[in-house]
């Protein structure tokens, strides 16, 4: 009767009367100390089972499988290797070793304790290897960083269920391999196994940073069509996936349906309006957080200035800003200080920017001073701001590109030379720009002058018609994106194969007419390509959305939703 009650209250989470009936028993036998410590693992409480482990082991009845099983896994929840080691050692002693459960668990606890040699022996000599027992290992490999051996010991396996698929679609997107993920992803759907909440969290995570649009869709009727559970977690991944590849209102429409919403899956939705400037639907969604009774977090006000700054609303942005410990008691933090910077220099309040710097009460590190670097391309400012960021992050690629950029802007060739020749010196490598594009669920990838895809002739008789008729629009290349001291014929031939113009191309003739070009950059969109996309845009009849490590560019009738602000 004791012992059901016990279980009864803790399975209820009243893990208080559970206690006191346990502690106010006087005749406990080794099944009530079972059912206490088992509860106690499960609801996250691991410390608890080692104080009933200390009286169990001073008074109570001698510890069998089913208590090392408990203790194990607490010890693996406190990374405690010292407990652990000893009731290793014990299981060992008494023979309990051949139970698959505990095994398991000490393999779970080594991998978790940095102790892979160990958690490795084990698994050598399990006689007996249950799909558990492998999907403990693999997780302890992703936990440990060893991917490749992850990878290896997941296709030596006979036998997987979800879990040991789930683990690897979380480790690769863990790693931002994304397109592996997915890969692994409809291998395991072509095998017959249905995903759950936790396969579509990753998936929807690696479809958001491809900003594979297509997928994303198909991966939303796939959750309908198998009645997974829209709960907080997958919601808000949801939300997060649709932002990213460029369709607010998709994902405005996602969390519209989801039934509870915390400040999470708030600041998705805001980040969702922010990305494509719409600072005025942003704050609106902000307003209505506020009227829910929902207390705004300092990652929703990152969202929301970054709104700001890419919509060029200042007096929006100071007051929010100034608002966020007066009225939501939320303290600024570096990266809020990085986002009012940006959002003054990129409106020309350059003064106001540099006394911000100079005035902000946290040491300004390099994302602020970078900030005010790459928004205000001015030479001058260039040595102040570079002599501050090289003693902060000397080792920082961006500062050294950005520098040598701004340099060569201003035809200062000589600093440019100079600045390559540091980064030579320190072994800083540029971050090479790329593209790509989505087309029939598979991602292209280009960078600038690739001539590597298959379709590469096809490609470049396409750039070379549309650089006709824009030439016959009336369009001039803007050679300042060229940075490097060549002539100007040289510089007209750089510009002609940059990554976004590549993949634009390749859009024009992969997809019908009317089909949207979805491309996605991984560095900030050049004004050239700008430009570019602008007349394409218009002389195709073509919608063109471009994702740069900044914000979403919505290109129509020759028109960007930028309003070429950015």
């Amino acid at each position: 009767m004791v012992n059901a009650l016990v279980d009864m209250y803790m399975k209820c989470g009243d893990i208080c009367a559970a206690r006191w009936i346990f502690d106010e028993c006087t005749d406990k036998n080794l099944v009530m100390y079972n059912t206490i410590m088992s509860n106690y693992v499960q609801d996250g409480w691991a410390g608890d089972v080692l104080v009933i482990l200390d009286e169990m082991l001073q008074k109570g009845p001698r510890p069998d499988k089913v208590t090392m099983l408990s203790t194990i896994a607490a010890c693996a929840q406190l990374d405690d290797l010292s407990v652990g080691e000893s009731s290793h050692t014990y299981v060992l002693q008494n023979g309990l070793e051949g139970w698959d459960n505990i095994s398991n668990a000490i393999i779970d606890l080594y991998m978790k304790c940095g102790k892979r040699e160990a958690a490795c022996k084990v698994f050598e000599h399990m006689p007996n290897k249950t799909v558990v027992t492998w999907n403990s290992l693999i997780a302890g490999l992703v936990r440990d960083g060893d991917m490749e051996l992850a990878w290896r010991v997941f296709d030596e396996m006979l036998e997987r269920d979800l879990v040991s698929w789930n683990t690897m679609i979380g480790a690769l997107v863990q790693v931002s391999m994304f397109e592996e993920a997915i890969k692994l992803f409809r291998e395991m759907h072509n095998q017959g196994i249905q995903g759950d909440r936790v396969t579509m969290v990753g998936i929807a995570s690696a479809c958001g940073y491809l900003g594979a649009l297509d997928l994303a869709k198909w991966v939303c009727t796939y959750i309908e069509k198998n009645d997974i559970h829209l709960d907080l977690q997958l919601g808000t991944a949801l939300v997060d996936m649709f932002s990213r590849c460029g369709d607010p209102s998709s994902a405005m429409h996602v969390f519209k349906r989801m039934k509870k919403r915390d400040v999470s899956a708030w600041t998705a939705a805001v980040g969702a309006l922010a990305m494509e400037g719409n600072t005025e639907g942003a704050i609106e969604l902000f307003n209505e957080m506020l009227e829910q009774k929902v207390k705004p977090d300092d990652v929703v006000f990152v969202a929301l200035l970054t709104a700001c700054s890419h919509g060029g609303s200042v007096d929006q942005g100071r007051e929010l800003f100034w608002s966020m410990e007066k009225s939501h008691g939320v303290h600024p933090q570096i990266v809020h200080y990085g986002c009012m910077v940006d959002l003054m220099s990129r409106a020309g309040l350059l003064e106001e920017a540099v006394d911000l710097i100079q005035t902000m009460p946290i040491e300004p590190n390099d994302v602020v001073w970078g900030s005010l670097l790459a928004a205000y391309k001015n030479v001058e400012l260039a040595h102040y701001a570079a002599a501050k960021l090289t003693q902060l992050a000397p080792e920082r690629v961006g500062i050294h590109v950005l520098l040598s950029n701004i340099y060569a802007s201003a035809g200062k060739w000589t600093d440019v030379a100079r600045v390559r020749l540091q980064m030579k010196k320190k072994g800083v490598q540029k971050v090479p720009g790329s593209s790509s594009i989505e087309v029939h669920g598979l991602i292209h990838e280009f960078t600038s002058g690739d001539e590597s895809h298959t379709e590469n002739t096809q490609i470049g008789l396409m750039l070379e018609e549309i650089n006709c008729r824009l030439s016959e629009a009336g369009y001039v290349s803007d050679r300042t994106n060229v940075l490097l001291d060549v002539d100007e014929q040289e510089k007209e031939h750089m510009l002609r194969r940059h990554s976004a113009k590549l993949a634009m191309a390749y859009g024009l003739i992969t997809t019908d007419q009317g089909i949207p070009i979805r491309v996605v950059k991984n560095l900030r969109m050049c004004s050239d390509c700008h430009s570019f996309a602008k007349l394409v845009s218009k002389l195709y009849d073509r919608e063109i959305t471009v994702r740069d490590n900044k914000r979403y560019h919505f290109f129509k009738e020759g028109f960007c939703a930028c309003r070429d602000y950015w």
